[in-house]
Parts: C-alpha cells; sequence; structure tokens
C-alpha cells in the first residue's frame, strides 16, 4: 500500500513539474538556511560541556562611590590562599591566569614565532579540565615550574611529525625563559579557554628570576574552586564575606569597603554565554545568548516560511484535484487513504528537499564557518546531531507542510467536489492562503526592519566621535629588550620618516577598553568607599597630544617638568563621580593604591573620551607617567602613507634587534573588535533577511501564477472593455499589496519593541525613528511589486482571442 502511495505521489509530482521545483527548492533554501543556523547554535551552546567536573569561577563585584558597578574576573593570590586555608566547604582552588602582556618570540632551533597565546595554571589543572592528552602524563605534565604542555597544532608548527617531549623551547620578549615539553593536548575548541601553550604557575623569569605569575601578577589571578559535595555555591560566597567582616571589624574603613562588594561563585559552564559584564578576563571567548537565540529565532522563520509555500501550493494544487478526488470518493476511496497519499507527496517533497539540503550544507558549511568567524567541532558528516536534526527536520516539515492540505484534500465531500465547486469558508482556499501570504510578508517586513535599525546603529558605532584620534596611529608591542634598552634612539630614528609625525612608549594604550591596572583613586579627606573605581593609564608624556585627547582645563604633561612624573590627569567622568566642578578637581590630591601611597597633584582634566566600547558609558580615568615599564609603542603615523610608515618602523626595529621580529596592529582594527558580535550579527542577519524575501517570492511567484490562470478569462474580457495594460497589472497586485500593508503595519509595534530592547544594551545608541521601517517597507513592496508584475504584465499582453477562445 506504501509502494502505491508513494508512486502515485510520485507521479503527481512528474506532472506538475514547476510546482515540484517551486517547493523542492523553497524547502532545501529553507533547511538548509535552519540547519546552518541550527548547526552554529549547537556549536555555540556547547562551549565547556565537555568539563565533567563541577567546579566554579570565583567573582568579585565593587560598587563605587557614585553608584556604579565593576565585576572583576581576578583578584589577588593572597586571598584565594586564604579563602582555601580559612573557609569551610571549599575543597580546592586552582589559580590560574593568561597572558596578559604583548607577544614572545618563540624559539626552537631554526623555528621561530611570536605568540601571545598562553595560559598559566596551577599542576592540578587536568583534574578540573577534561582535556586530552594526547601524549605525556596528566598527573606529572605541570609538575615542575618549566614544564610546559602544548596543543597538536603548535607541536605540528614547531616538531613535525617528531616527537616533541622532553624537547626545550626558549621564550624571549618582555619575558625570557627556557621549558621542557612533557605534553601533548588536543587542540582545545568550544571552551572559554584559549591557548597554544599551557605553563606551570610558578614558571620563573631566567632574566629577572622572579616567578612571573606568582610574583609578578600577583593581585591579577582566576580562581577555579571545587566544593566539597552538598555545599551550594551561594553558602561558601556567604561565609566568604562573613569571615572578611569579622577580620577587619576593627578597621572602619576597609569594613565600609566590603559593604560594597560581593562575592559570586559561577558555574565554570556559565563562564562563556555569562561573562560579558566581567572585566580583567580579555583572554577568555565570550559568547552572546541574546543575538544566539536571535539567529535561532530567523532560522526557524525561514523554515516556516518555506513549510508555509508548500501549504500554499499544495492546497492550490489541490483544488485543481478536487473532481478527481470527488470520483476516488465515489469509487471507494477512503478518507485515511486519500490523506496518506498527500501525506505520501509531503514526504515524498521533503525527502528530496533534505537530500538536496545534505548537499547544499556541505558546500556552503565553510563559508558559514567563515563567515561567522567560528569553527565547527565536528566534521558534518561526523556529527551525530546533524544527522538527528535531518531525521527531526523530515519529520517536523513533513508533517508541517502536509498535514493541513492532506486534511482539507480528504475531507472534500463527493457532491461537493463533482457538483458545486468548493463551500466557501475562512480556512478554505482564498482564506488560509491570504492568512499564510500575509505571515510571509510579516516575517520578510520584520527582519528587513530589524536590519535596517541595526545597520543604522553599527553605523552610528562606527562613525561617533570617541574623542581621541584612531584612523592613525599604529600600536607596536615593545617586547624585545634591546629596544627597551634603546628607547631614545629608536624614538630617533622613527621620527626620521616624513610619514611619522610622534611616537611614545607607555605601559598602557587605548584599544583593550581595559588597561593593567584600576583601582579607587581616593582624593585627601575622601573615605575609601565613596571613591570611585578608576582605570589608570600609564603612558608617555607625549601621550594626550599624540592621541589628540582634548584637557579641557589645566595642563597636559610636561617633558621638561620633572614633578609631572609624579602627577596626574583625570577625565570628566572621574571628576563628576566624585561630585566635584573642575576647578575643585584642579585644586586636589589623590592617592592611587591605598592609603600608604604617595599623594599626587591633579594638573589637568581631559574631555571625556570613549575608551571602552560603546555598550558602557565613559568611566572615571586617572592618566600617570609610564616609568620603566615601556610594554607598547603608540605611534602617529601619515595615516594615506600607511605602507611606507609601516616598512620604517619595521627597518628601525632591525637595525636595532635582529632576533626578535616586529609586531603591530592598527588602533582603528582594536576598536572595530568591540563591535564584533553586532557586526556578526548584521551580516547574519542580512543574508538571512535577502533568503526569507527570496522563499517568499518563490511562493508568491507561484500563488501569482495560480491566481492568473483563475482570472485569465476575467482579464481577457477586461481587456476587451478597454482596461490598460497598468490596471491589470494592478488588479493582479492590489490583493498582495493590501496584505503587505497589513503584515507591515503589524510587523512594526513587534520591531520597536525588540530593537529597543536590544539598544539598551549601548549606553550610546540611536532614535528608532521611522526612516528605517519606510526604507524596509519600501523595499518589501517593491521586490513584492516586481515578482508579482512580471507574471501580471504577461497575462495583460495576451491576446484576449486566445484567453476567450472556448467562449
Amino acid at each position: 500500500m506504501l509502494k502505491n502511495y508513494l508512486i502515485t505521489a510520485y507521479r503527481s509530482l512528474k506532472r506538475n513539474k514547476a510546482y515540484t521545483i517551486l517547493n523542492v527548492l523553497g524547502l532545501t533554501l529553507g533547511i538548509t538556511c535552519f540547519v546552518l543556523v541550527g548547526l552554529y547554535v549547537e556549536n555555540e551552546w556547547s562551549h565547556d560541556r565537555f568539563i565533567s567536573h563541577p567546579s566554579y569561577r570565583f567573582l568579585l563585584t565593587e560598587q563605587t562611590g557614585d553608584g556604579e558597578e565593576r565585576t572583576y574576573g581576578t583578584v589577588g593570590v593572597k586571598t584565594f590562599n586564604t579563602i582555601e586555608e580559612q573557609i569551610s566547604g571549599v575543597e580546592d582552588i586552582l589559580m590560574a591566569r593568561d597572558h596578559g602582556a604583548g607577544p614572545l618570540l618563540v624559539e626552537h632551533d631554526q623555528v621561530k614565532f611570536k605568540s601571545r597565546k598562553f595560559f598559566f595554571s596551577e599542576p592540578e589543572f587536568f583534574d578540573y579540565f577534561d582535556i586530552e592528552l594526547l601524549q605525556g602524563n596528566a598527573k606529572t605534565a605541570l609538575a615542575e615550574p618549566q614544564n610546559v604542555v602544548i596543543n597538536a597544532s603548535t607541536a605540528r608548527r614547531i616538531f613535525g611529525e617528531a616527537n616533541p617531549i622532553g624537547e626545550m623551547l626558549h621564550f624571549s620578549g618582555s619575558m625570557n625563559f627556557t621549558v621542557q615539553v612533557t605534553g601533548v593536548i588536543e587542540d582545545v575548541k568550544n571552551s572559554h579557554l584559549q591557548f597554544d601553550f599551557l605553563f606551570n604557575f610558578n614558571l620563573r623569569d631566567e632574566k629577572e628570576d622572579y616567578q612571573i605569575i606568582r610574583e609578578g601578577f600577583a593581585n591579577s589571578v582566576y580562581g577555579y574552586f571545587t566544593l566539597s559535595e552538598g555545599v551550594a555555591p551561594e553558602e561558601v560566597a556567604g561565609r566568604i564575606k562573613a569571615y572578611y567582616k569579622e577580620f577587619y571589624r576593627d578597621n572602619a574603613e576597609v569594613y565600609a569597603a566590603l559593604d560594597r562588594e560581593s562575592y559570586v561563585l559561577q558555574p565554570v559552564h556559565d563562564i562563556y554565554f555569562g561573562s560579558n559584564h566581567v572585566t580583567f578576563d580579555e583572554g577568555f571567548k565570550k559568547g552572546n545568548k541574546d543575538n544566539l537565540l536571535l539567529l535561532a529565532t530567523i532560522g526557524f522563520f525561514i523554515l516556516t516560511i518555506a513549510c508555509m509555500n508548500y501549504i500554499n501550493a499544495s492546497t492550490v494544487k489541490a483544488i485543481k484535484r478536487v473532481k478527481e478526488i470527488g470520483v476516488r470518493k465515489v469509487f471507494g476511496a477512503y478518507r485515511i487513504q486519500l490523506f496518506s497519499q498527500f501525506m505520501g507527496e509531503a514526504l515524498l517533497v521533503t525527502l528530496l528537499a533534505v537530500l538536496f539540503s545534505i548537499l547544499l550544507t556541505d558546500l556552503a558549511l565553510p563559508y558559514f564557518e567563515n563567515f561567522m568567524q567560528t569553527s565547527f567541532r565536528h566534521h558534518l558528516l561526523a556529527n551525530p546531531v546533524y544527522w538527528w536534526g535531518l531525521f527531526f527536520i523530515l519529520i517536523l516539515v513533513t508533517l508541517l507542510a502536509g498535514t493541513y492540505p492532506a486534511v482539507f484534500v480528504s475531507g472534500l465531500k463527493p457532491g461537493e467536489s463533482l457538483r458545486q465547486g468548493l463551500r466557501p469558508g475562512w480556512l478554505r482556499g482564498n482564506g488560509l492562503r491570504s492568512l499564510l501570504v500575509g505571515t510571509q510578508l510579516f516575517f520578510a517586513a520584520l527582519l528587513m526592519s530589524s536590519i535596517f535599525l541595526i545597520l543604522k546603529q553599527n553605523k552610528f558605532l562606527m562613525l561617533r566621535e570617541l574623542g581621541f584620534s584612531k584612523n592613525d596611529i599604529l600600536i607596536v608591542p615593545n617586547n624585545s629588550q634591546k629596544v627597551a634598552d634603546q628607547l631614545t634612539t629608536y624614538k630617533n630614528e622613527l621620527l626620521k620618516s616624513p610619514y611619522i609625525y610622534a611616537a611614545t612608549t607607555g605601559m598602557d594604550v587605548l584599544g583593550f577598553g581595559s588597561t593593567n591596572n584600576s583601582g579607587t583613586a581616593v582624593l585627601d579627606g575622601q573615605s575609601i568607599d565613596t571613591a570611585p573605581v578608576s582605570t589608570y593609564f600609564t603612558v608617555g608624556m607625549d601621550f594626550l597630544e599624540i592621541q589628540e585627547i582634548e584637557v579641557v582645563a589645566g595642563r597636559s604633561f610636561a617633558p621638561g617638568h620633572a614633578a609631572d612624573s609624579s602627577a596626574v590627569l583625570v577625565n570628566e567622568a572621574f571628576v563628576r563621580a566624585n561630585g566635584l566642578s573642575i576647578e575643585q578637581a584642579l585644586e586636589q590630591r589623590l592617592r592611587l593604591y591605598g592609603p600608604e601611597s604617595g599623594r599626587r597633584p591633579i594638573i589637568g582634566v581631559v574631555k571625556d573620551f570613549n575608551f571602552q566600547s560603546l555598550h558602557s558609558k565613559v568611566a572615571p580615568a586617572v592618566f600617570t607617567v609610564s616609568g620603566k615599564t615601556n610594554w607598547f609603542w603608540t605611534i602617529k603615523i601619515d595615516p594615506n602613507r600607511k605602507k611606507e610608515a609601516i616598512a620604517h618602523v619595521r627597518n628601525s626595529w632591525e637595525a636595532i634587534e635582529t632576533n626578535y621580529p616586529m609586531g603591530y596592529w592598527f588602533l582603528e582594527d582594536n576598536i572595530n573588535g568591540f563591535y564584533e558580535e553586532e557586526t556578526k550579527l548584521q551580516k547574519a542577519i542580512q543574508v538571512f533577511a535577502i533568503l526569507c524575501i527570496v522563499i517568499s517570492c518563490l511562493g508568491i511567484y507561484g500563488l501569482t501564477a495560480y491566481t492568473i490562470e483563475r482570472r485569465i478569462k476575467e482579464i481577457g474580457v477586461r481587456k476587451v472593455l478597454g482596461a490598460g495594460v497598468k490596471q491589470l497589472v494592478w488588479l493582479v497586485n492590489q490583493k498582495f499589496v493590501y496584505l503587505f500593508a497589513i503584515a507591515f503595519l503589524a510587523s512594526v509595534p513587534l520591531v520597536y519593541y525588540f530593537i529597543d530592547q536590544w539598544l539598551q544594551s549601548f549606553a550610546y545608541r540611536i532614535n528608532i525613528g521611522v526612516s528605517a521601517f519606510a526604507l524596509a517597507g519600501l523595499t518589501v513592496l517593491v521586490v513584492l511589486f516586481l515578482t508579482v508584475s512580471i507574471q501580471a504584465v504577461k497575462a495583460a499582453l495576451c491576446n484576449p482571442a486566445q484567453t476567450l477562445r472556448s467562449e
């Protein structure tokens, strides 16, 4: 019986080739889009899911005196040691840190390259993270300070096919050390951790003889907690707070500061999606759950539109077959048999679409991965989620696309089919088709309006004046000791080029969103609990001039004034946060590193500038003069002669440093990187909005052909009676235009609400206005009108003698 149904379905589809092609093409595009989005969502959602050990990351949130909050991903080594010793319920703490400075030179025999993909951890790393060791022993791989574990890609890059275990690697630059390879791991994918080299937490610098992380970064390390069985993370956070309040009960200032702090133990599985508000963990890979859900919704919209096309086409085809169905019922066909036949057709069409989708997905996947700037952890055909997903889609689409036409057709009565035609009803024929076409146009208008508004916001982000120069700034990491020892010589060489206008060195540069230091800058007579947390920029004396940051009061640093090395400048946000006027701020002195640090005079106030992304308001900032630590060069170049400027910078570098290659990047690229998620979302919605319109047009094209076929005699009569081509084209278009008008008006409030919610994540944002809606509506309307008019014009130009011949 099933074989007969499939044979009948095949013959029916073969007789209606145009109908079959449109349906299969629409469903193929819809399924492919849905599958690609689904694979991306599944890949994103799998981040850190390979970790079986239940652990938690320690986060500290501090409320400043001006009511702002900042959450830190790092605290001090001493703090973690105290917690592990004193707090019940804490079974173990793993301290770790990524590499926050510039790249180092990696050397082995003749192989040399630069990298900054480093992670430092205590030896118990593999007890916390289920990362497979391809070579080496997890218990001993990080047992010694000078041990290193590398990933498989790095092993091939350095050693080729040779065994790397026991080999030595030398690292040089701002840090210098030699390590022995004791393990090789699989490349880490789908994790918040991103590294090529895994070092011991106690690694020592060979030249300066200090522990790079445990001592050099003692106040900013990550802590992963293992808790005793049955102990909730909220309990431990409460015990930590209670312990410190008891410990500092006699120190009123610290006790008051503790009231402004709160602690959270964040599950390791939540780090990827739940850390966008956390600072000082910039080395972690992070995702955006809202954007992911939005893409998933769009993928489902596109699949739904493709199913609607099939339902429309199937009901139209069924109307043409009502007499056939009536005859079959007269000769004894049961409703279940007719239902099964039409479901068989739906299954066959969907199966064809799924098969074509497999081919199209395989072809499109590499481009999609590049487009979304990601890499899937499984090959397409080796991904079990993909095959289960296809099976689910086959069943779902068959049911979505086939159920209504099958129920509609099998429910027709023989008398209704053979004598009277179809009885009118809202869910019979025209009513349902109008609903489905209107829904398709609603989705198209919704997506098009959204993309125009997202484009408008992204353009605003890219063109907004940030308060500093970004298009002509070259950043060069100062990781060579030779160059660091000859700063003046190198600077003089740089300035010999007519394409280099100025250069300065310092610990910090713009473009990272944070700096190497921040803290509570306390004014004279001010309580620490009312002082705002400020970002400290440690820079060269001419940094403000090079970056064109405006000084609105007082003065900038002056190279001729030795006293300026202990002075500071602050921004307007700092002045506001302390409730001062600009004039009052210039009379103040402050301490940057606690009550024991020196008092520094404020000699100037700079205009607010957006050193963080425009998601955030301008935060309080303090500028100090860099001393011996000069990790970066900030170089102002001729933006029209970038190649020549870079060549001179490199030649000047190589005249001093022959072993350590120069690296660089443009400040503008780093700033644009702040909006990587928004740019990715914009591009994805653009593509899917276009595909949504294409799939809708396929359905509307087929429906237009049916409409014209039904009204071809009416068009002929109207033409005989004097109707022109424009009138006849409008006759066919008007119903679709009316449906679009309703769909568009229905989409506007929904788009307005969700885009307004999305814009709330930006401290600086556009006004939504009406222009984007008008442009989106016009775009969809023009495409709709052209799609319908292609066939309407052909019908209007037909000779009435041919269309009315049978009359």
